[in-house]
């Protein structure tokens, strides 16, 4: 009975041992290929995203971020909102996501070459801002073109 014993202290006292000296070293860091497969895969969600999906429940959905996890079992993709389509409710666009979601890694299988395709996992972050298009341009830049003492050459 006492060397069950001693055996859970002594895992114990590794695993205490492991998450108290954790730094992260420069072999820790994401290497190239990490960081290719993440670029690559961003740049296939957004374009199958834009181009492919034609679910009305999305409309007013913006992919944000994407994040790969360490062993690239796993995609975190943030998406925000207008406020139009929060004032209608998140649970419908959520919905949509989760169901594009089998034929999103389907599409990344065909176009990418990895041995897994990883999960895909949406987070919602918030509300997108409103664009800014309808300002008026500052009064300061209206007068610049003009010449100040109003002659011509």
């Amino acid at each position: 009975m006492s060397s069950s014993r001693n055996r859970r202290s002594r895992a114990s006292r590794r695993r205490d041992a492991a998450t108290s000296s954790f730094s992260l070293s420069p072999s820790d860091s994401p290497n190239a290929r990490h960081l290719r497969v993440q670029s690559s895969l961003s740049q296939e969600i957004d374009l199958l995203f834009r181009s492919e999906l034609a679910d009305p429940r999305l409309e007013g959905v913006s992919l944000t971020s994407l994040a790969l996890t360490p062993d690239g079992r796993l995609v975190r993709i943030g998406y925000t909102l207008t406020p139009e389509a929060e004032a209608a409710g998140t649970h419908a666009a959520r919905q949509a996501l989760d169901r594009a979601c089998g034929y999103l890694r389907s599409r990344l299988a065909e176009h990418l070459d990895l041995k897994r395709v990883p999960q895909l996992r949406f987070v919602y972050i918030g509300v997108s801002e409103p664009p800014r298009e309808s300002l008026p341009p500052p009064p300061d830049a209206a007068s610049e073109g003009e010449d100040p003492e109003g002659g011509g050459r």
